[in-house]
């Protein structure tokens, strides 16, 4: 209760993990590569989070999301529940200054930060920070809700916040690159 884990339970077996912040923001940004078979991407998880290679791969990845989810707060806030919304690698730079204001340092200079740690700063990011306003339109323009006035204005002057990049699969990309 008052200590990090860094281990998960698989088959009543507890099983050592890496619980750098880092490892799971790396996931992460791996799951959203479109381009990646969903075999890639389980043994990648797998190598990446796992110390060891578990035997069970479903309770892994149940274990993994459990462990991702844990103790991070009300229902929709959590970036896993948000993670249509967010693009890691292009929105880390606009998560990263309330973080390290939240943590009062740099994190990225630290040599280890676990994901509860993390998750925690990131759960107390200001509504008012870039990153949130960021968010919050996605979220109206995704829903069909009319952006305010200031909304309007934010996402006209920038559109790249707002509209990360679309990954492309090979096969989409052969597609375009015919096109051209």
């Amino acid at each position: 209760m008052f200590s990090l884990p860094t281990t998960v339970t698989i088959a009543g077996r507890e099983v050592p993990v890496r619980t750098d912040f880092r490892v799971i923001l790396e996931i992460f940004v791996m799951l959203a590569y479109p381009s990646l078979s969903d075999t890639y991407k389980t043994e990648a998880l797998l190598r990446m989070f796992y110390e060891e290679r578990p035997a069970d791969i479903r309770a892994a990845i149940q274990a993994f999301r459990d462990f991702v989810d844990q103790h991070s707060g009300p229902a929709g806030k959590t970036p896993a529940a948000r993670s249509s919304l967010i693009n890691w690698s292009h929105d880390f730079p606009l998560m990263v200054g309330p973080i390290n204001h939240v943590l009062g340092a740099e994190c990225r200079s630290m040599p280890y930060l676990h994901w509860y740690t993390f998750l925690a700063a990131y759960m107390e990011i200001s509504p008012d920070s870039v990153f949130s306003q960021t968010l919050r339109i996605r979220e109206k323009l995704r829903s069909g809700k009319k952006l305010e006035k200031w909304e309007r204005e934010f996402f006209r002057r920038n559109p790249e916040l707002v509209n990360p990049p679309i990954e492309l699969t090979d096969a989409e990309q052969e597609i375009l690159s015919a096109w051209a």
